[in-house]
């Protein structure tokens, strides 16, 4: 279970972009800064952003990784 100060990598990739060989075009850390009802709160981007914690999958003490994919523009 994750906990108050463990480390997400968050990778982000878009979704509908031919030929991005399905990879990361951003990533970056944050730090979980609550847990409460099955959502953590994320620290460390320019704003708090929360996320499900069925979503982090364990990768090490005190380390999860994150993976959004974000919608390309019509």
């Amino acid at each position: 279970m994750p906990q108050v100060n463990d480390t997400v990598h968050i990778r982000f990739s878009l979704r509908g972009l031919s030929g991005d060989g399905g990879g990361p075009f951003w990533q970056t850390n944050a730090t979980i800064a609550s847990v409460a009802q099955g959502v953590v709160l994320l620290d460390g981007l320019d704003r708090q952003v929360p996320a499900s914690v069925t979503e982090l999958k364990r990768a090490g003490a005190n380390r999860w990784t994150l993976d959004w994919e974000v919608r390309t523009r019509p």
